[in-house]
């Protein structure tokens, strides 16, 4: 049998990296990442979600909750919020997902205040879309949250290796799009989104094939600076950007 090429042996070994921050065994150490501010200074961390939240971040589904609810603009999905799909939705969507890590935002006192991560990350193409940026507690420090996009954005392009950073967002969510702009990231098109309805649930999923006029979508940014990767599928120009 033939060896592995060289993106198959980088996308294995960068697997390796997100179950080490996981924790997936639990004699594996816990990893912080330190988010400084423009003289370099620590003002908070970027704590990994670990396979462990139940026991190590007693409190992460209550907060997950709290501010999913207390933040509609987060996502157009519309569903009951529980504690018990929270915690399956940790384990089965975050942890065991070998494409996605979720980080809680921490000041200084170790107070979890927010949440950020990455997902639909590509290991051979190199790319991963920010994902799940959100405060839910005031931070007495003038961009926090920005030196925060930028602490997971080292890490990502350092330690994944990753050369293309994008996202997605709501375009009626103009303080968020502010926030990305002033980030570095640029709007560079739309991804149409179809509606999906069961019961009492509500969601919106990312259409593959062009959509001449989308009853909704996200609008799309990339982050300046980085090489422009292979855009998700359904990505389309238009005057919306």
């Amino acid at each position: 049998a033939g060896a592995a090429g060289g993106g198959g042996i980088m996308a294995v070994n960068a697997v390796e990296v997100l179950d080490l921050y996981k924790r997936k065994r639990a004699k594996d150490k816990l990893i912080l990442i330190p988010i400084l501010d423009d003289d370099e200074s620590t003002i908070g961390f970027l704590r990994p979600i670990t396979a462990d939240f139940d026991r190590t971040i007693p409190d992460c589904v209550q907060l997950l909750d709290r501010w999913r609810a207390d933040n509609p603009t987060l996502s157009p999905s519309r569903f009951p919020i529980t504690h018990e799909r929270t915690r399956r939705w940790i384990t089965d969507s975050i942890i065991n997902n070998d494409k996605r890590i979720l980080f809680m935002i921490q000041d200084l006192s170790c107070r979890n205040v927010g949440h950020i991560g990455f997902t639909n990350i590509d290991w051979e193409l190199q790319s991963a879309e920010v994902d799940l940026v959100l405060r839910g507690e005031r931070v007495n420090i003038p961009g926090f949250m920005r030196h925060g996009m930028a602490a997971l954005i080292q890490w990502g392009t350092q330690d994944l290796l990753i050369k293309h950073i994008d996202l997605v967002v709501l375009p009626y969510n103009e303080h968020a799009i502010s926030f990305y702009q002033s980030c570095g990231f640029q709007k560079d098109g739309i991804v149409p989104l179809l509606k999906v309805e069961d019961n009492d649930e509500i969601s919106w999923i990312r259409c593959k094939e062009f959509v001449p006029d989308p009853e909704f979508y996200f609008l799309h940014m990339s982050l300046h600076g980085t090489e422009r990767g292979v855009f998700h599928a359904g990505l389309q120009q238009g005057s919306s950007c």
